[in-house]
């Protein structure tokens, strides 16, 4: 008899901690629609929990507007109430997983291709310096899988190219950089200190991929002004590079790699007008309390501060 009593008074508190869940996906995305695809569930189910949620409130919650729902005024009093319990319940959690990487001495980073060989292994190693018996894993990955990673792995931080916002995921800007001009060995613009558009004008110049998440704007609007040859594409520095140091093209690139392929022979030079793009850390929402991730930020602040472009 008392597991049975047990059993239910479970089961209620189940089901009020999925009305409140369900409430406050409704107030954050809009519809309930949405709410149900926020929360994997069906949009049947998130109606019947909010009604479920007024009747044992015995409070009206929301109101029903051409496919809107809008909190009603005793609604969004009951929503800045419940956004607390649940940040609460955030700090909670990131406490109980700061814990347990205490307990594990294990930390997982993802980056982009060129920062992995250059600016990151810099925070790395001063993180590990600060915490030796720290051991850390760091992959790179492509643009398609790099937030499904993030958010389907147990990663810690990733960092990359300024992106869309996406759903779930913190971002920290850390610098906006300068690219650069990129010649071959022996190349006739080598003779010019610094690289001008105009100078492009009819050199066979490596377009830089975009897509729906990574976008080389800056990229495009300078091709439709100098209309290269663009024989060659990418998305990935290296291979651009790679490309660079055969005598295939020219390419504007990012600053990071430069030093490690100068020393191939490549040609580094500036670039002008600039063309500059911001670079960003990543991580889950619910671990921006975590110190791991407050350390790495500062870390990767002062690592990436060295390429930022200076203020005009």
């Amino acid at each position: 008899m008392y597991i049975d009593i047990q059993k239910k008074h479970n089961g209620y508190l189940l089901m009020r901690m999925r009305q409140l869940e369900a409430f406050r996906a409704t107030i954050l995305n809009g519809t309930i629609s949405s709410a149900a695809k926020s929360l994997k569930t069906t949009q049947p189910t998130i109606s019947r929990l909010l009604a479920d949620l007024e009747y044992s409130l015995q409070l009206n919650l929301l109101h029903r507007r051409k496919g809107r729902v809008v909190p009603t005024p005793e609604g969004m009093a009951f929503y800045r109430k419940l956004d607390e319990v649940f940040d609460a319940f955030s700090k909670l959690k990131t406490a109980a997983e700061d814990i347990s990487r205490d307990r594990q001495q294990e930390i997982r980073i993802i980056s982009l291709g060129a920062i992995s060989i250059s600016v990151v292994p810099e925070i790395i190693e001063e993180f590990t310096a600060n915490h030796p018996d720290i051991n850390v894993t760091l992959n790179t990955t492509d643009v398609k899988s790099y937030f499904n990673m993030l958010m389907d792995e147990d990663l810690d931080i990733a960092f990359g190219n300024q992106m869309g916002e996406q759903p779930g995921v913190e971002q920290v800007i850390l610098a906006k950089v300068d690219y650069i001009c990129a010649l071959p060995p022996q190349h006739p613009l080598c003779e010019k200190k610094v690289i001008h558009e105009e100078d492009l004008i009819g050199e066979k110049l490596i377009a830089l991929d975009s897509d729906d998440v990574l976008a080389f704007h800056q990229h495009t609007d300078l091709y439709k002004r100098i209309n290269p040859v663009t024989q060659f594409s990418t998305q990935h520095s290296a291979n651009a590079y790679s490309l660079v140091n055969k005598g295939l093209c020219s390419g504007v690139l990012e600053p990071f790699s430069a030093p490690i392929w100068a020393a191939t022979g490549v040609n580094i030079r500036p670039f002008e007008p600039t063309i500059s793009y911001k670079y960003s850390a990543y991580f889950k929402e619910d671990r921006k309390q975590s110190w791991v991730i407050r350390e790495l930020l500062e870390i990767a602040g002062r690592k990436f501060k060295k390429y930022e472009t200076p203020p005009q």
